[in-house]
């Protein structure tokens, strides 16, 4: 019985070639990073639009450019020839001991919560990578500030971005003991926006809660507005509105009676936390990356892309 190749790999290498040779700036300038003939580069690209039905280039013997469909085509083809050599540096790295630095940005609550353990498990793991730790509860600019890795949660559309989801949280709408004997605890959705809320982030308007399949939008208003999670929690243990608090936030202070939970039948969204990356790191920044990944069990890719935690 006869084993013939599969298509894919063609195109795999095809692909590879396409992108090598769009980022030589020629045919003959990617023939040659590829050790090639012109030819050879040709047929490859030529199976290409064969295969997708356009072209992806015009090119004479003196200019070559991308059509439309080549531009679109480029991002995949150079993703894919960038996680090849990114993961054969990293198998490289792997040989020795890996060594390196990586930068990384976390949200002060959340770091100290859960980034910092898994860190400080990471160092003892690879105690010759250098983490350099920023802790940031502002949105940061990765590229300018030189950072590779951000743990970031909420909405931000940034294409040049690659997000993966470490935690997917649980959150409650919470408040102390001693705001619910001032106030009377709400008995109804519809009594929430009577309340006071201590607001985080800032740009906070209304909360999303779900009862019965239905979604609902709550105003929210408060005398206390925050940008700082650890903030939110002492103002609600202080007794100085409501909030909505993820589990990890909420559980020991109900376990102790210092926080009880509003409304405990309406549902309100998970909080997603994200490990958000450019489209190129370093070895030491991958496995930094996969090592939290893992550590979290999580790792779906997703775009859009999400705002600071």
């Amino acid at each position: 019985m006869s084993h013939h190749p599969s298509p894919i790999l063609d195109e795999l290498r095809a692909m590879a070639v396409f992108a090598t040779v769009v980022r030589s700036g020629s045919f003959a300038a990617g023939a040659r990073a590829l050790g090639l003939t012109r030819a050879v580069v040709s047929h490859h690209i030529r199976v290409l639009e064969t295969k997708l039905g356009v072209p992806l280039a015009q090119r004479s013997t003196r200019s070559f450019s991308l059509t439309p469909a080549g531009e679109a085509f480029r991002v995949h083809c150079e993703r894919l020839l960038d996680e090849a050599h990114d993961g054969i540096r990293g198998m490289e790295l792997l040989r020795a001991e890996p060594r390196g630095e990586v930068r990384i940005t976390c949200s002060h609550h959340f770091g100290n919560k859960r980034i910092l353990p898994a860190l400080l498990e990471f160092r003892r793991r690879y105690p010759a990578i250098r983490l350099h730790v920023a802790m940031n509860d502002a949105n940061v600019d990765l590229v300018q500030q030189g950072i590779e890795l951000a743990v970031r949660a909420g909405p931000l559309a940034d294409s040049d971005l690659i997000a993966r989801r470490l935690v997917r949280e649980p959150t409650l709408l919470c408040a102390a003991p001693a705001y619910l004997r001032r106030y009377r605890a709400p008995m109804s959705v519809a009594e929430l926006d009577q309340h006071r809320w201590v607001i985080y982030p800032p740009s906070l308007r209304s909360v999303s809660v779900s009862l019965d399949g239905a979604s609902i939008d709550v105003p929210v208003q408060g005398d206390l507005v925050t940008d700082s999670a650890a903030s939110r929690l002492a103002f609600v243990l202080a007794g100085e509105g409501i909030a909505r608090l993820p589990a990890y936030d909420a559980a020991a202070p109900i376990a102790s009676g210092d926080l009880v939970r509003v409304l405990p039948d309406v549902e309100t969204a998970p909080l997603e936390i994200f490990l958000v990356h450019g489209r190129r790191i370093g070895p030491s920044a991958r496995l930094l990356r996969d090592f939290l990944l893992d550590d979290t069990s999580a790792g779906d890719a997703v775009d859009p892309q999400p705002g600071v935690a």
